[in-house]
């Protein structure tokens, strides 16, 4: 809702500016066996911190190229590289959940990826799994809060609780919150 505020302000001082952004969507697309529940909840999720509302396409994206067998895991900035090809209508952003485990240079595993200030970021469910579904899809609201936001142009943040905190391990993600602390919900 904050962002829809800040459009309204927009309209006041720059006019067609904010045409620009009306009728703009935040894109979802699933790589890989994901669940269409877990899809139209982290929809709602990303309306709710958002404010935009969400589109889930069917569209596939190749993927299978970025699997690196000398680690049994798929190299996160490939599949971003496949999803950056992606243009759907009104697109604003686009988030892609995918099944497989993800990794970049120098880490042994990521959540996710997420283009800092751009249009596009990757999740990855396989290493947020939990046996309660409720405390499963909340791992991946927070993931796909994190990596829209730095597609927003936010970097990591400090203050506890924030979602914007870094997560090296699943028991950091779980000390998070899904929201924006205030400093990073005001940069918004």
């Amino acid at each position: 809702m904050e962002l829809i505020s800040k459009a309204y302000k927009l309209i006041a001082s720059f006019g067609s500016l904010y045409l620009i952004l009306i009728g703009m969507f935040i894109y979802m697309v699933a790589i890989g066996d994901i669940q269409k529940r877990l899809l139209l909840a982290s929809a709602k999720n990303v309306k709710e911190i958002f404010g935009f509302e969400v589109r889930i396409s069917d569209l596939p994206v190749h993927y299978r190229d970025a699997y690196d067998p000398n680690r049994g895991q798929f190299v996160a900035s490939k599949i971003l590289n496949r999803i950056r090809m992606v243009d759907l209508p009104n697109m604003l952003k686009l988030v892609a959940i995918t099944d497989v485990d993800v990794y970049e240079d120098d880490l042994n595993f990521v959540f996710g990826v997420g283009e800092l200030g751009g249009r596009c970021a990757l999740i990855s469910t396989y290493r947020l799994i939990h046996k309660d579904e409720r405390v499963f899809f909340e791992r991946v609201f927070k993931e796909i809060n994190h990596e829209l936001g730095h597609t927003f142009g936010l970097l990591h943040c400090k203050t506890p609780g924030c979602v914007m905190n870094f997560s090296n391990s699943v028991f950091e993600v779980d000390q998070k919150s899904k929201n924006f602390c205030r400093k990073c919900k005001n940069k918004l």
